[in-house]
């Protein structure tokens, strides 16, 4: 059996819905809360918590395979302090260990590009702590880093999107020269599924970014492209935007820019451009493309 954790988050209910077409045989989904659990035929959904667990051993009982898509993202403003941390690098652990009394034989983890040890109370510091959790867990394990998604539901283009519909100004974020490396969202999954499917990359963290780099800047001019909008775009330094960052997740709900986010533009976003050809036998779709052939929300 295969477990879905997230099944209801962004990558999470991709897999999922890949899976069932795909018919891998079965299939569980774990959910915080089963109201919100998504409705598949031939999918068992269980209620569990990552920061809970007490609840976990259900979720992973008769399990072989993990898919663990669960992490809260840094483009959230935690709901608590110490959210990122209790929920990322805490319910890892909760997790392997719930695995390990299972019996569980691997973990498919998805993380992030440019994972690396950070400063204690940092988004990037949990993110870690999740993969560390599942390194030193025993399990056989595949965690893969891909760089920012596109395709249907990706935050960050929605995001951007969003913020070009309304505001005649763009902020570049540290001068818009950050790289990423934009991958669809699909083909994402088809590795996570590959790699839930048999050996490969068994033990091992592999970068992954689509077929193009493109700057910050590079993305926003795209979304505008394809939005028929025109918009100013003007250098923001990192440091006063992590003020603006502050202060945002500070008065507002959902604010558009978290200090979590800012962590991402400190690094080039990219790898190697055949890191998905090399790895998993296939070309990725391109960026800009896929942008200008299916819109913003394809």
């Amino acid at each position: 059996m295969i477990l879905v954790t997230g099944a209801n988050g962004f990558v999470g209910a991709h897999v999922l819905r890949r899976l069932v077409e795909t018919r891998e045989g079965p299939i569980r989904a774990m959910v915080r809360s089963r109201s919100k659990a998504p409705s598949r035929d031939g999918v068992e959904v269980v209620e569990a918590d990552l920061t809970r667990p007490e609840t976990l051993a259900p979720a992973v009982s008769g399990v072989s395979v993990i898919v663990h898509a669960a992490a809260i993202t840094a483009n959230i403003k935690e709901p608590y302090s110490g959210a990122y941390d209790a929920i990322n690098r805490v319910g890892t652990e909760n997790l392997v260990a719930a695995a390990k009394t299972a019996g569980v034989s691997l973990i498919v983890v998805m993380s992030g590009l440019g994972t690396k040890p950070a400063p204690k109370g940092t988004y990037m510091a949990t993110r870690w702590g999740l993969e560390e959790a599942v390194r030193k867990s025993g399990i056989a394990h595949v965690i893969l880093q891909p760089s920012v998604l596109f395709g249907d539901g990706a935050e960050f283009i929605a995001a951007l999107s969003r913020l070009a519909r309304v505001s005649p100004v763009l902020p570049l974020l540290g001068g818009g020269k950050t790289r990423f490396q934009p991958l669809w969202v699909e083909d994402l999954v088809t590795c996570l599924v590959k790699c839930a499917k048999g050996d490969l990359l068994r033990n091992s963290s592999v970068p992954l970014g689509g077929s193009e780099y493109a700057t910050f800047k590079e993305v926003l001019q795209t979304i505008c492209d394809a939005m028929h909008v025109r918009r100013l775009m003007i250098p923001l330094p990192l440091p006063i935007a992590r003020v603006q960052a502050r202060l945002m997740a500070a008065l507002l709900p959902n604010p558009p820019l978290t200090p979590g986010t800012l962590e991402l533009f400190s690094f080039d976003n990219s790898t190697d451009l055949d890191a998905v050809d090399r790895h998993f036998g296939f070309h990725p779709r391109g960026f800009r493309d896929h942008i200008q052939e299916h819109g913003i929300s394809g």
